[in-house]
């Protein structure tokens, strides 16, 4: 699928959108100032994923929700592991290291984390689209990039040829990073730049 530079200027103001969105909470959750860009939007062909996320076999945290409603699919943010650490101490109150891999506490409170960006990016697409989308009860896994995907991919329903990244940069705790992937099932994402009218 070709996508315009009208539609990349669209999508890129979702990011945006859904940026801000976030900011707020996780300024409300965390009890200080957070400001959040969205340096990057792309589209891609799925084979070229590794493009965007890096190498395949490298560890993050990474937040998945099944997206329904008019243009379904999956949604994922990825937590570099430097990036999720800062993130759950500053929520924690700590600045000692903790266990991302086994500690419940620690994966509830990223989990936490992931649900409120996920959701921040599918309520701006749903704004900007009109396209009312829902998304599931969050999962968390830390562990390959790769083995990740694979595991997504398994799951039921056809996926579109492409995927939507959104790049986050986050400020107010130490810099962090993280990546908004949506996944469109067959069909969904020529569905949603339909709705966005360019």
């Amino acid at each position: 699928m070709e996508i315009s530079q009208l539609q990349l200027d669209a999508l890129r103001e979702i990011g945006n959108i859904g940026s801000g969105h976030a900011a707020t909470a996780l300024s409300s959750l965390l009890q200080r100032r957070i400001d959040m860009s969205v340096p990057e939007v792309w589209v891609v062909p799925y084979e070229n994923i590794e493009t965007i996320v890096g190498q395949l076999d490298s560890p993050q945290a990474v937040v998945y929700v099944k997206v329904e409603g008019g243009a379904e699919g999956k949604a994922v943010f990825f937590f570099p592991l430097e990036s999720a650490q800062i993130v759950v101490q500053a929520l924690l109150g700590t600045d000692q290291p903790l266990d991302l891999f086994a500690d419940e506490l620690v994966q509830s409170a990223l989990k936490e984390v992931g649900n409120i960006m996920v959701s921040s990016f599918l309520m701006a697409l749903t704004s900007f689209s009109g396209i009312p989308l829902q998304p599931s009860v969050p999962a968390l896994a830390v562990d390959m990039v790769g083995a990740i995907l694979d595991g997504i991919m398994l799951e039921e329903g056809v996926l579109d040829d492409n995927v939507l990244f959104i790049d986050t940069q986050m400020t107010g705790i130490p810099e962090i990073e993280g990546q908004f992937i949506f996944l469109p099932n067959d069909g969904s994402m020529k569905k949603l730049l339909g709705a966005l009218g360019v």
